[in-house]
């Protein structure tokens, strides 16, 4: 056997060495092979719903996950509701929620939601902390303080979520004005501020 041949031996033994080496350190940091592909991470961090009232970043899609919605109370003020929708909970997932309308036990409380009849509600993208929500035409079809409350709920339950500030309300892809909680028109963005008189 030649010296050339022993060296290669050699090193092939030696690269055989190390690649167990390495796969039983890597099981023993719990790296082991995985059956199928896992998310490392919530994707869209501006339009996912975190903290502790959201679904593990590891869930499966699908797992019903905990969302905030703001609804109509009997004095006319906005009642944070516990609701839930699938994983992962984005903006558009929590409109979509809100545009379904009050559960039957939701309803028996007196809440109501003038959101609701005008849904549902498409959600575009996000600028500096503010979203842009398109309201359908339906939407001028509210009386006045419906309307206002209606935007309020929207602007509400979208700021629930990490990083959103304030909506942009658009109808038909057009920057659209909305009444304020003073009843007065505004461009927007539109925030909670210009809602505080339907809360508390």
């Amino acid at each position: 056997m030649t010296r050339n041949t022993i060296t290669l031996l050699r090193r092939a033994a030696a690269t055989v060495v190390a690649g167990a080496v390495g796969s039983a350190g890597l099981a023993g940091c719990g790296l082991g092979a995985q059956g199928s592909p896992q998310p490392l991470s919530t994707p869209g961090a501006s339009h996912v719903l975190g903290g502790a009232a959201s679904a593990p970043r590891r869930a499966a899609p699908g797992v019903p996950t905990p969302v905030t919605l703001f609804l109509e109370g009997p004095n006319e003020r906005l009642v944070p509701v516990r609701s839930e929708v699938r994983w992962p909970a984005t903006i558009s997932a929590a409109l979509g929620r809100l545009a379904a309308g009050p559960t039957a036990s939701e309803s028996s409380q007196g809440l109501v939601s003038p959101a609701s009849s005008v849904g549902p509600f498409r959600t575009g993208a996000v600028h500096g902390g503010v979203v842009s929500v398109n309201l359908p035409v339906s939407f001028e079809n509210l009386g006045g303080q419906d309307q206002t409350v209606a935007a309020a709920q929207i602007v509400f339950t979208v700021t629930t979520f990490p990083g959103i500030k304030g909506v942009r309300f658009l109808m038909g892809g057009q920057r659209a004005e909305v009444p304020n909680g003073n009843g007065g028109l505004t461009p927007g963005p539109s925030t909670r501020k210009d809602y505080s008189e339907l809360t508390g």
